[in-house]
């Protein structure tokens, strides 16, 4: 066998994984992004020993803005697509005899994968919009609840003074327990 599988394999990866992250350039600014993609207003890192001075407050990144649903989903997509065309590739590979039958194997196992993981997300998603909007409905009830309080105080009668609080006295022991006294022995000494 040829190592024309392994090469088509090494390219199918870079186009489905390493292209789209490099057209996306992400806005992280650690690691390896940072390094490619290093703007113009930053400030050159001396060395390790600057390090220090170098992470002022005016220096620290502003945090990520958060990601639509929109994002989301079409990322999810993305992902899908890619894997349903790597198994795709897969499969035309295997049918036209260049390559076993097994090489079908991982595109599968990571299109089922990456479904079984679609599936807790969207049960997450599920739970999060339920939890939302009962969040909301609690807050609407509140608000009524308020609304009709304030009717009905404006409505009523003064209410007659209260009845006062009844005050209880605690009782404390005579001694207190002190772990680090000296008469104090643990069991076993």
């Amino acid at each position: 066998m040829s190592s024309a599988v392994l090469y088509l394999a090494i390219v199918a990866v870079w186009a489905v994984v390493l292209v789209p992250m490099w057209l996306r350039r992400d806005s992280e600014t650690t690691g390896i992004s940072r390094l490619l993609h290093k703007r113009p207003d930053e400030p050159a890192a001396e060395d390790d020993a600057g390090e220090e001075e170098t992470l002022r407050d005016e220096e620290i990144p502003a945090p990520r803005r958060p990601v639509g649903r929109a994002t989301v989903i079409a990322r999810r997509r993305r992902r899908t697509s890619g894997l349903a065309a790597l198994l795709l590739t897969a499969v035309a590979v295997a049918a036209s005899g260049l390559a076993p039958w097994w090489i079908v194997a991982p595109p599968v196992l990571l299109l089922a994968g990456h479904l079984a993981l679609l599936r807790v997300a969207v049960g997450m998603d599920t739970a999060r919009r339920r939890a939302a909007a009962q969040a909301r409905a609690a807050a609407r009830t509140r608000a009524l609840e308020a609304r009709r309080a304030a009717e009905a105080a404006e409505t009523a009668e003064p209410a007659e003074t209260a009845e006062p609080a009844e005050v209880i006295e605690l009782v404390t022991p005579d001694e207190v327990f002190d772990q680090y006294a000296d008469d104090r022995r643990a069991v076993g000494e």
